[in-house]
Formats: C-alpha cells, structure tokens, sequence
C-alpha cells in the first residue's frame, strides 16, 4: 500500500475523531447548515481565504471567511459542508472561529473540524480538498457575513411597520 494513501487514511480517521470528540452539542439540534469554499496556501503558517452560504430559518445569508493556521504545509481548495448549533440570530455566527483540524491532500483528500465562535455558536464541518497539502493545524477562522446577508438579517428581526416614523403634521408639537 502507497505511504501516501496510510497516510491519508489515519489523517481521515483522525478527522472523524475530531467530530466525534464534541458530542454535547450533536445531540441539539441543527439550527443551520452550511457550505463553504475555501483556498489554503502554507509553509508552516497557513492562509485561508474564500466564501460561504449559511442556511438558517429557511434563509440564505452569504459569508466571507479569511483565516490563519499553524501547522499548514502546500496548497489546497477545500470544498466543505457541515452544521451550526447554538445559532439564535444570523448575526451571531459572524466572528472568530477556532478550532483544531485534520486533513491531507495529495491530488484529492479529506478533512474535518469542530469550531466555536465568540457567540458560542458551534459550527462542525467536513469537506473534500483538491491540490497538495498535509495539516495538522490549530487555527481561526474569520467569518464576515456580506452587506447583503446583513441586511436580510436586519429585515428578517424588524417585524413589518417596525421602524417607519409616523407622519406628523408640521409644526405641531
């Protein structure tokens, strides 16, 4: 059997045991799913930037993610998709998520994390790579919901006729 392909199989394995390692919240259930694209480039530092949609209530609220990683080494494009837990309102899911992952990619891999935010919002996710790179990284990812997103979120909390001004007749006190 190829190095790589034991290499690449404990790396997975490890993976499903970073997911099965935070089983308190699994046990809630999912207030909101996501996907994400993500590019990775690192020689011991890793650089993480890409995009993503979360589905909450029935809604779509796009998001950009920028993040950090040590431990990183090649470059990868991750394609992921996963679950949200203690999510109350969209706005809560904006912020730095840190976590421990695993993955390797040699052509095409794996990989899986479990984060939490500053809001305790929980997001757990696995997801297929494409390129060359190895991680076993402890890092951040910086999750920034679009203006857009932001906005239907605003709209989504304002019941209808909440913050219009009533008119009132000039002059009057």
């Amino acid at each position: 059997m190829p190095k790589c392909s034991v290499i690449g199989r404990a790396l997975i394995a490890m993976a499903a045991v970073v997911l099965m390692a935070a089983p308190a919240w699994a046990a809630e259930d999912t207030t909101g799913k996501i996907t994400i694209e993500t590019n990775t480039v690192g020689v011991g530092l890793g650089v993480t930037w890409g995009n993503g949609v979360l589905e909450y209530r029935g809604q779509e609220y796009p998001f950009t993610v920028t993040g950090f990683s040590i431990g990183e080494v090649g470059a990868a494009k991750t394609v992921a998709r996963g679950e949200v837990y203690n999510l109350q309102r969209p706005e809560d899911f904006a912020g730095v998520f840190m976590a421990a992952s695993a993955g390797a990619t040699v052509g095409g891999g794996a990989g899986a994390a479990a984060m939490k935010n500053q809001n305790a919002v929980d997001m757990v996710w696995t997801g297929t790579n494409q390129g060359l790179s190895f991680s076993l990284a402890q890092g951040g990812l910086n999750v920034k919901l679009t203006e857009a997103a932001q906005q239907a979120a605003r709209n989504q909390r304002q019941p209808s006729g909440e913050g219009q001004t009533s008119a009132s007749p000039k002059g009057s006190l």
